[in-house]
Formats: structure tokens, C-alpha cells, sequence
């Protein structure tokens, strides 16, 4: 009688784990399909739902690391800063800011919500943002 009595009042157990909100990455400036001066050229996206960190300063399991930054799908920069300078040629280029945990593994993350690092969720996709821009 004991037992059902605390059972009662101890309530429902929530065993389902929060899911945490999707992260994003948007690119501010340049903007898709900007002409630019070739050479060294600001950058700054906006990073949402993610903190980025000092790379020596990661948790794993949080949702902080790093933002990769790749010009033709050559990675150029790996920062914990929004605001930087890319060193950009003539030509016609694309660029993806996209994040990463300290690891090296990529963030992960449906519309709604962040994905495990090993999910095998095909609506998992890497957080990126992706521009193309012409450098004169």
C-alpha cells in the first residue's frame, strides 16, 4: 500500500529527451550574387541556435564549435568569429559557411531540430549557408 501511495504521488515519468532547436547559418554580407572586388573581402554571416567557440574551449555534446568557412569547395577558414576576410580571386565563386563541432564532426539538423552527430535520419542534413558571388 506504501509503494502504490509514493508511485501516486511521484507522477508521471517523462523518459522522452527535448529536442534542441535547429541552428542556422546566413550569410549578411556579401549576399548571394553580389559583385565584389577581388582580393581580401569582409565577410560576417549571422549564426543562430549554435555557439562558437575557441576551438581548445569545446564541450563535447554542446551545440558550440566552429564555423568553416570554403571558397569552391576548398575550406579557407576555420573561426569562432562571425565577422572575417576572405582572400578572393577573379572570377565567379561560391562560398559556404557551414558549422562543425570542435571534432570535426559536422552539425546536423532538420528544419526543426538538431540531429545527433551519428543519426542516420535522412532529414539530417549540415547546417550550411551557400552564396555565389563574382570577384572583379
Amino acid at each position: 500500500m506504501l509503494l502504490s501511495l509514493l508511485a501516486a504521488c511521484a507522477g508521471p515519468t517523462d523518459t522522452a529527451e527535448e529536442s534542441i532547436a535547429a541552428p542556422t547559418v546566413e550569410w549578411l554580407v556579401p549576399s548571394d550574387g553580389d559583385s565584389v572586388t577581388a582580393g581580401d573581402v569582409p565577410c560576417s554571416v549571422v549564426v543562430s541556435g549554435f555557439t562558437l567557440v575557441d576551438l581548445a574551449k569545446h564541450s563535447e555534446g554542446a551545440p558550440e564549435g566552429y564555423l568553416s568557412v570554403s571558397v569552391d569547395g576548398a575550406e579557407v577558414l576555420a573561426t569562432a568569429s562571425t565577422n572575417f576576410t576572405l582572400p578572393v580571386e577573379a572570377g565567379a565563386h561560391d562560398l559556404v559557411a557551414q558549422l562543425f563541432y570542435e571534432d570535426g564532426d559536422a552539425v546536423l539538423a532538420t528544419d526543426a531540430e538538431l540531429c545527433d552527430e551519428d543519426s542516420e535520419d535522412a532529414s539530417c542534413a549540415p547546417v550550411a549557408a551557400t552564396i555565389a558571388l563574382t570577384a572583379e
